[in-house]
């Protein structure tokens, strides 16, 4: 059939026919090329022969994992039990393994540590803001070594004996508030309470700061503090977006978009530089951590990837320090006390005989030291009975920085490392009866100390361990002296894990009374 001819010209219908195919065309190819973006990392597994669930395109595995009907607990749960211990899934893109065999966990803490030093990030990292990307939290490689090596003497016995006096002072305050809540018999929402006392320390210890926030909730610091530290759902899809287009986070970065809100961060960033900068030019006679990473020293410059080693900390490092103690010290700490008050209003057992082991250690001495607390043990149990049961972070992860070999599979490169310490913690092989709050397991040294890792393990496990131990201890001391724990709610605890972190669906209320004596 010949084509229509107008005035020598091929008609419009006829150019529009002629195109249809060729924009068609490309539709199709643009498809099939995004389709093959989506997936194209996603045989990693397969062609190493490691068995895992099939993921979907561009989310991997992710679309599991934060059902809200299933959640990330149950799926690992569930994938163990088909896969066994050692099995791989896709964080969107990123092919990762997750691992609960005892022996491979100590190959990734410790023997074969340099292979595994570094952890993994959705967009490794990059959402983060600057500042944020400088802490020993995020840091990697020889920039980590580096960090830990000059902030570890800070967090010795000797340096954490000096903060006594601020914890006292700020715990001592908050058994006055909840003796308050108890004289008018009300309840309190653990969190909200807890959190106060958390920030109180945290600034004390951190900076020489005296919030008082237990009683002054609106001030500027405490308001950006909690809204630095609320995790919403708005960062899952944050994640989400820079977890399949990574390439977006210039743009992101442009609008100030990251998994922190800006505007909380400029405020500390602003705001700790200024106390940096006015220790770095008067004699302080402070002992908080802000003055100990100041005056703290590489004891020698060594080679490295990057070069030789800066002697000192840069004000910018240790202003990120400082952001870095109270994101890591806030949430771990004040999670853990409202989990344990409900698990000691459910226990009464086990809440008398910390209140007895607490009255015999003290005696008549005013107020808890560093070492009275560590003579605590069966205190100390119940604290790992309760981190066992809700870890600060119910996830660890790593990435392998060169090819290596992990119970015997092979492991590339910049593969993703996943720890799941929630169900590590709650394995019946492990920790039998799991579901059951029973300190006394751990008074008997038969926990294996990988299967418990609540602030990891080896030599990257939690810098700020035996700080936040020390502050739960020192409040409970304060508190359980005074007050009984006598019930809490809601009564059936259902937990949400659609971040690292664990949160109760609904808050947790504390009701106290008098402690008679």
């Amino acid at each position: 059939m010949e084509t229509p001819v107008i005035d020598g010209l091929t008609s419009p219908s006829s150019v529009i026919d002629l195109a249809m195919p060729a924009v068609l065309l490309t539709v199709i190819s643009c498809v099939l090329m995004l389709y093959r973006y989506g997936t194209d990392t996603h045989c990693v597994w397969t062609k190493l022969g490691v068995a895992g669930p099939k993921p979907a395109p561009f989310f991997g595995n992710i679309l599991e994992m934060f059902d809200p009907q299933l959640g990330f607990r149950r799926c690992v749960k569930n994938w163990q039990g088909v896969y066994g211990r050692m099995f791989g899934i896709y964080f969107y893109r990123k092919p990762v393994l997750v691992v609960t065999d005892p022996e491979a966990l100590k190959q990734i803490f410790v023997k074969d540590f340099s292979v595994f030093a570094d952890r993994f990030f959705v967009g490794e990292g990059k959402l983060q803001h600057e500042m944020v990307q400088k802490t020993v939290f995020f840091a990697r490689g020889s920039k980590w070594r580096r960090l830990r090596k000059m902030m570890t003497p800070s967090f010795s016995s000797g340096k954490l004996k000096l903060m006594t006096h601020c914890i006292n002072r700020t715990a001592n305050l908050l058994g006055d508030r909840l003796q308050s809540y108890a004289a008018k018999g009300e309840s309190l929402e653990a969190k909200v309470v807890f959190g106060a006392y958390a920030l109180d320390a945290i600034a004390g210890t951190t900076f020489g700061l005296d919030l008082d926030s237990q009683n002054n909730l609106n001030a500027p610091f405490i308001k950006h503090a909690r809204s630095l530290m609320t995790i919403d759902k708005i960062i899952q899809l944050k994640l989400t977006l820079v977890g399949i287009f990574p390439a977006i986070i210039p743009l992101l970065k442009m609008f100030n978009i990251g998994y922190f809100k800006y505007s909380d961060i400029k405020y500390f960033k602003e705001n700790i530089g200024a106390l940096v900068a006015e220790r770095s030019t008067k004699i302080k006679s402070q002992s908080d951590f802000l003055q100990l990473l100041l005056e703290s020293e590489y004891d020698n410059k060594s080679a490295d990837d990057d070069g030789m080693y800066e002697k000192k900390l840069t004000k910018d490092e240790v202003a990120s320090q400082g952001l870095i103690f109270m994101i890591a010290g806030y949430d771990p700490l004040s999670s853990a006390m409202q989990y344990l008050f409900y698990q000691l209003a459910k226990c009464p057992d086990i809440q008398n005989k910390v209140y007895s082991e607490i009255a015999d250690v003290m005696g008549d001495a005013e107020e808890p030291s560093y070492d009275n607390c560590q003579q605590m043990k069966y205190l100390q149990a119940t604290i790992d009975e309760t981190l066992r049961m809700y870890p600060p972070l119910h996830i660890l992860t790593r990435q392998t920085t060169k090819d290596t070999t992990l119970g015997g599979l092979f492991i590339p490169a910049n593969t993703g490392i996943l720890i799941p310490v929630y169900n590590l913690a709650r394995d019946p092989e492990f920790f039998p009866e799991p579901d059951v709050f029973r300190p006394e397991r751990f008074l008997d040294a038969s926990v294996n100390p990988v299967t418990f890792v609540p602030f990891g393990f080896g030599p990257r496990q939690c810098i700020g361990m035996r700080l936040a131990l020390m502050e739960l201890k020192i409040a409970l001391v304060h508190v359980l002296g005074r007050l009984q724990v006598v019930k809490a709610t809601p009564e059936v605890l259902e937990i949400e894990d659609f971040s690292g972190n664990l949160v109760p669906k609904t808050p947790i209320r504390i009701f106290l009374q008098v402690r008679e004596k």
